[in-house]
């Protein structure tokens, strides 16, 4: 699992979010429900927690 690092686009609130897959793929931003807004609300992405190897890469893990 990599623990990924959430920010709340309409709060400003950070918080992890664990993933067993790379959030690069969706752009940037990702839908969350937000635990402050108490709403569905858009969450970018900003990066790894360990800030390893698997957050670097973009490229798409599952073979066509």
């Amino acid at each position: 699992m990599t623990r990924w690092i959430l920010k709340c686009t309409a709060c400003g609130e950070e918080r992890i979010f664990e993933a067993a897959f790379n959030l690069r793929l969706f752009g940037g931003k990702m839908y969350l429900y937000c635990r402050k807004c108490k709403a569905n609300r858009e969450h970018l992405i900003l990066g790894c927690e360990e800030g390893g190897e698997e957050c670097l890469s973009a490229g798409v893990d599952v073979i066509d």
